[in-house]
């Protein structure tokens, strides 16, 4: 429906079209998922494109620089029995139109990321660069150029610059990256737009929809100008996002790494020596990484928690504000934390009984902030019973 809606020209897939690792014990378990994803594109009877992801590829057991190249090879064997202009090598050019489309890949280097893993070790080769320039050079012609990369190795500038450096000598407009699972529009430079799709069908952030929670499609109008127009369309409504500027977004990963840390508060849990019949369970990782205001809510089960209060100050009313910088020690979009531990913020009282019957209390923490919208994001945690 979505495809006679809007009818598409031809397809651009930003990779991870598979799960290399996860329930992958055989070929023949890998080219039934390959297999699927692969003929939901080829059904569409559109020319389809993609940039070869890191779940493509990577091989079991987590190794910077592997050896093991099973799932590339897997990969770019099946790909033959598609209609992807791939032959023996993971990175290809394809011209439609007039226009000219080029996938590089990102995996030279398995188990690498520009943002999460060996930052240093995760670039293009000196072999995929010599490529590039003479594609380049022998489609200088186009209307207009684009490449296609799955990971945005741009987050290490000193790993992509000689890689921007010949991009910019031709008539390329665009770089369309996928990866985060989220939007993110990195603006212009040298007259190249770089861009960063969301996900359709991966895991998504439990965030606001704009903020990259939920599946979305990018519906591009490329003329020789370069992108003409760009609008994200949510999958399961059918309504139009915003494309989220990489500043929030940044903030957006912050907090998400700032609410990663609570699994150290799962372990937060005193019983007072002056009424052994209740637990409390206490949130100290609570803090706020980003340069703007955050706002804290709490959800609970109604049944679970006899008592529940914000140890701020005594007249605060939630939700709770942290200013920019409270309770931080570091913070950037990969990493934040506390040099110490500071003291709770917030604390919930259960009976002791009651919390050994049941096991487990989910407390689900809620952060929101403003900038150029309203954005939200949230992380449940588990206090197991000891």
């Amino acid at each position: 429906t979505m495809l006679e809606d809007h009818r598409p020209q031809i397809l651009l897939h930003m990779g991870d079209m598979v799960e290399s690792v996860r329930d992958v014990d055989s070929y023949e378990d890998y080219k039934a998922l390959f297999n699927r994803a692969a003929g939901i594109m080829e059904n569409t009877g559109l020319p389809w494109l993609v940039a070869i992801g890191d779940h493509d590829v990577v091989p079991p057991g987590y190794k910077p620089l592997s050896n093991d190249r099973s799932r590339e090879t897997w990969f770019l064997s099946l790909s033959q029995q598609t209609s992807l202009p791939l032959d023996s090598l993971p990175y290809y050019s394809f011209t439609f139109k007039d226009y000219h489309f080029i996938s590089l890949y990102s995996m030279e280097h398995l188990h690498t990321d520009p943002r999460w893993g060996s930052i240093f070790l995760n670039q293009i080769s000196d072999k995929q660069l010599d490529w590039i320039r003479q594609d380049l050079e022998a489609h200088k012609s186009a209307k207009a150029i684009v490449v296609l990369v799955h990971h945005p190795h741009w987050y290490v500038w000193s790993n992509w610059s000689r890689v921007h450096d010949v991009l910019k000598e031709y008539n390329v407009k665009a770089v369309l990256a996928g990866h985060y699972h989220y939007d993110q529009d990195d603006g212009e430079i040298d007259g190249i737009r770089y861009l960063v799709m969301g996900a359709t069908g991966g895991v998504v952030k439990e965030c606001d929809a704009h903020s990259g929670g939920t599946h979305m499609v990018g519906l591009i109008t490329l003329t020789p100008g370069g992108i003409e127009d760009i609008r994200l369309v949510d999958v399961p409504g059918d309504t139009l996002l915003e494309l989220t500027p990489r500043r929030s977004m940044d903030r957006i990963q912050a907090l998400s790494c700032m609410l990663d840390n609570l699994y150290q508060d799962a372990q937060f849990i005193h019983t007072p020596t002056e009424i052994p019949e209740k637990v409390i369970i206490r949130l100290a990782s609570l803090a706020n990484p980003i340069d703007l205001p955050i706002q804290f809510s709490i959800d609970t089960h109604p049944r679970d928690f006899e008592q529940t209060r914000w140890l701020a100050d005594s007249d605060t009313i939630p939700p709770i504000t942290l200013d920019p910088g409270d309770r931080i020690g570091w913070a950037n979009y990969s990493n934040t934390g506390q040099w110490l531990t500071p003291p709770p913020l917030w604390e919930g009282t259960i009976s002791r009984k009651y919390f050994e019957k049941k096991g487990s209390i989910p407390v689900t923490i809620r952060v929101s902030f403003s900038d150029t919208g309203t954005r939200c994001i949230q992380k449940t945690i588990d206090f197991t019973f000891d």
